[in-house]
């Protein structure tokens, strides 16, 4: 073809072959410009399912705008010929880039990152490569760069696709859930035709970063059924053994990737790409610290140096080793860093472990767990070493939060509004002290935390009651408590408690908000009265989720969420100084630390929500069989994907996801179609997202500054507008039918009221006076709202509020029409209250938690009650992580 012209590109040399087609070179002679096109050889037009899928790789790719993912121009036919027209990469692939004996660690590095970068844009975007090689990873001239052949990508809304190796030489046709990938790379998961998500292409990466440090493959047998088997059950030989020069930490990493279970690995791309930039700190730091100390000895010969020189990178392994704890203190001037040994899982059952607490020797650990059947939350304890658990409590009740004696010889756990203790052998339960009732939203909003006084006599428990949130004190001979705490008006939460090990300090946790959490310390007496007034050691800019305290009490570790749904655990001295452990990555919560044996135990959570449509009852219709329904999944991603509001032209669907790390709102069509975010806001939570009568705005919260405030935007994007400006909690927003008004609530009168406040802006004024949040208007001109005693409706244009119902459905309810739909737990159903005849009844109960109290808003209904939108965690997995040799 050399010479010939498609459409209006002129082809001027080949640069490669495969399964799909040829890639040439061309110009572009409207713009005149080098371009490479791809052409799909005539006899795989007839197979349509390739040229759906040469046609899904335009898309996806064009779909990505990234420096280091190829660009797509245009995709065409001509004279028969389809093809995708993309930006010409001079360079060469990353498979003719790599020596025999591997790349340099600085190079590794340098690519890694890029590589890193790519996939990640690529995976916040929903799409998975699912053919990530050498091959597929072009070098340009100047080093940079660019993934290309998405022609095998996973869309959110695609199945398994069905065409094998077609990166490689043509291959037949084969069925639905077939083995995909170039088989070197492929993921177990890939290898068994299993479902793929992000963590398959991590895997991959794992192989391809594997082969740029040694040069060689990590699975590769003398056919293509020994190299799946490899896969699957075989390990690759160690990096280092290879490369005798590779840093340590970089061998972990790769270890990581390649690991089996896709739970073990990095859980993203953007996690995993920090990791290499701070590999890549250390190596430069490594180097330039060897550099010194050599111009810092004394006059040597430049022949000398050079010869020492050459030792560097051999050096450079250990200087990782040593390096890796002391660059946190290099960064941050002198703090503390963590010591800490091997890291490995504690825990690996199905389900939810949760709430891991060590005894005071190290050598148990007690914990919640759902079971062997999944099905109720009991208290377990397992021997650290052999891993041989004892199951402590079966009763139908959620038990929860365990904690231990002084003594190791009992465990207080939480079981509804009360507190027991039991053996740590087992037997029979003692029931200590019955507290303020808990409501179901509390619970799940400010979970119960127990701590133990050194001396035995007393516990420190949280609590959310009137008047307000507060640390308790628990005798543990009598049963009698005290609040011990004094939280400003209208605070959120308190949560974590934890005595020092000298008893004479309680640590906790207080909130303004959801995000915007403090480390509180208050002295203590011996008789479990608090002495003097409370320390507040950190500003509320942080989502402090757990606390518990080092052996030698000269600080805390801290569980941190971001401001998406990933958290770290970190350090903080009582002064407040604050760094990072560093040592994993994912949702690391409950950190809990044995006072002798130097052990540091977390619960690791994997968490995938997901936004799916189903069909609703329509103005008159009555209860429905959920398999009459249609449910089905519309927005899909490794992300959680939450807070759906269908627009009130049921055209498009507002929701919030934090697949860039953090949230941001997203707009797409009602069925899922054309996802993008309309914020760009940055590291900082937001939320809320509900829609003005015309479908034209969007109204959300926004934390910042230790507050929350609110925000409209166009539902094209923009720049975001305040509405609100002040120093208080502001939250939940919605607009008035009108759109004049904007509905939030806000603790501005010292307690959790609605308020609302002109759309031009202007001073809020106050509408409920006694508690009051989630306010929607009706069709027929009443507001309603909800408040720990039930849901509440009062005429918009002034009057007496009455009870609608007497239960809590906060954030579970939504308005359309005349009806009102709210979710019950037990079991799990919609209900609907036609409000203008009282007629109620249960709509469709559900095959099991199909949503859940999330604090976001859960549901959304159409206009015409034909449509409902809802989040539903589809997964929801942890495990319990021990750390050993932790200081």
């Amino acid at each position: 073809m050399i010479g010939q012209h498609i459409a209006h590109y002129q082809i001027l040399d080949i640069l490669g072959q495969g399964g799909m087609g040829s890639v040439y070179k061309a110009r572009d002679t409207q713009l005149d410009r080098i371009v490479a096109i791809k052409v799909l050889t005539p006899d795989k037009v007839a197979n349509s399912e390739r040229k759906i899928r040469f046609v899904q790789e335009a898309k996806a790719a064009s779909a990505l705008n990234h420096p280091n993912i190829v660009t797509i121009y245009d995709i065409g036919s001509a004279d028969g010929v389809d093809f995708i027209v993309m930006e010409y990469i001079a360079g060469r692939t990353l498979e003719k880039a790599i020596p025999r004996d591997g790349l340099k660690p600085a190079d590794v590095l340098k690519y890694g990152i890029q590589i890193c970068d790519a996939l990640a844009r690529s995976h916040n975007a929903g799409i998975v490569h699912r053919d990530l090689k050498p091959g597929n990873i072009m070098v340009s001239d100047d080093g940079r760069i660019k993934l290309v052949d998405f022609g095998l990508a996973k869309l959110s809304d695609l199945h398994d696709a069905t065409d094998a190796d077609l990166t490689r030489p043509a291959s037949p046709t084969t069925e639905e859930g077939s083995i995909l990938g170039t088989v070197c790379y492929m993921s177990p998961e890939q290898a068994e035709a299993r479902r793929t998500d992000a963590r398959s292409d991590i895997f991959s990466f794992g192989a391809v970063l594997y082969e740029m440090a040694t040069g060689h493959r990590a699975f590769l047998g003398r056919s293509k059924i020994s190299t799946l088997a490899a896969i699957l059950q075989g390990e690759p030989q160690p990096a280092a053994e290879l490369h005798a020069g590779l840093p340590r930490d970089l061998t972990r990493v790769i270890e990581r990737c390649l690991r089996k279970d896709p739970a073990w690995r990095y859980q993203s791309a953007a996690d995993l790409k920090i990791t290499l930039c701070d590999l890549q700190h250390d190596l430069e730091s490594g180097a330039a610290q060897q550099a010194a100390a050599a111009v810092a000895a004394a006059p040597q010969s430049a022949a000398l140096l050079r010869k020492r020189a050459i030792h560097w990178v051999p050096l450079l392994g250990l200087g990782l080793a040593l390096g890796a704890a002391a660059a946190w203190l290099l960064m941050n001037g002198g703090s503390r860093s963590a010591s800490y040994g091997p890291v490995m899982p504690l825990t690996t059952y199905a389900g939810v472990q949760s709430e891991p607490a060590l005894s005071p020797d190290g050598k148990q650990v007690a914990f919640s767990w759902v079971g062997e059947h999944q099905d109720n939350f009991d208290i377990y304890v397992q021997m650290v070493e052999t891993g041989s658990k004892l199951r402590l409590t079966t009763d139908p009740a959620q038990d929860r939060a365990p904690s231990w004696s002084p003594d190791g010889q009992r465990i207080a756990f939480v079981r509804e509004d009360a507190v027991y203790l039991i053996s740590a052998l087992g037997g029979v339960e003692r029931k200590l002290a019955q507290l303020p009732r808990h409501s179901l939203f509390a619970s799940l909003t400010n979970p119960t935390s127990i701590a133990w006084s050194p001396d035995g006599r007393f516990l420190a428990i949280n609590r959310a009651q009137d008047p307000g949130p507060s640390i308790l004190v628990v005798s543990t001979e009598s049963g009698e408590y005290n609040a011990v705490s004094k939280p400003p008006t209208g605070n959120y939460l308190e949560n974590s408690p934890a005595f020092s090990p000298d008893g004479g300090t309680l640590a906790y946790l207080r909130a303004r908000d959801t995000y915007a959490r403090t480390v509180v310390l208050q002295e203590m007496n011996s008789d479990g009265t608090p002495r003097g007034r409370e320390r507040e050691i950190t500003s509320y800019d942080r989502r402090i989720e757990q606390l518990a305290w080092q052996p030698d009490g000269k600080g805390l570790i801290l569980a941190i969420r971001t401001m998406g749904e990933r958290s770290g655990l970190f350090r903080i001295l009582r002064s407040g100084e604050l760094t990072p452990l560093g040592f994993d990555s994912g949702i690391l919560i409950w950190p809990s630390l044995s006072r002798t044996g130097n052990r540091l135990a977390y619960q690791k959570r994997e968490v995938d929500t997901n936004i799916y449509r189903m069909d609703g009852p329509g103005a008159e219709g009555g209860a429905r069989p959920y398999e009459d329904c249609h449910v089905r999944m519309i927005v899909d991603s490794t992300a959680a994907d939450r807070e759906p509001a269908l627009s009130p032209d049921g055209r498009r669907l507002a929701f919030t996801s934090d697949r860039l790390g953090y949230y941001e709102v997203y707009v797409a069509d009602a069925d899922g179609r054309q996802q993008g975010p309309v914020t760009h806001m940055g590291p900082t939570a937001l939320g809320s997202p509900r829609w003005s009568p015309d479908s034209q705005t969007i109204v959300f919260d926004r934390y910042e500054n230790g507050y929350s405030n609110i925000y409209t935007i166009g539902a094209e994007g923009g720049k975001p507008r305040r509405v609100t400006n002040d120093t208080f909690r502001d939250i939940r927003p919605s607009f008035s039918r009108d759109g004049q008004w904007i509905y939030f609530s806000s603790n501005r009168s010292g307690s959790m009221e609605l308020w609302k406040i002109a759309l031009e802006g202007g001073a809020p004024q106050q509408v409920t006076r006694d508690a009051g949040i989630e306010a929607f208007e009706s069709a027929d001109g009443q507001l309603y709202y909800t408040n720990g005693r039930g849901l509440w409706s009062r005429p918009v244009a002034g009057g007496d509020s009455k009870l609608v119902l007497e239960q809590n459905v906060f954030p579970v309810y939504a308005l359309a029409g005349h009806s009102v739909y709210y979710g019950v737990h037990n079991p799990p159903a919609l209900w609907v209250l036609r409000t203008d005849t009282g007629r109620k009844f249960e709509y469709v109960r559900f095959p099991r938690e199909d949503f859940g109290l999330d604090g976001g808003t859960v549901f959304s209904v159409s206009a015409d009650e034909r449509t409902i939108l809802f989040s539903r965690t589809d997964r929801t997995e942890s495990s319990l992580m021990l750390v050993e040799n932790f200081r």
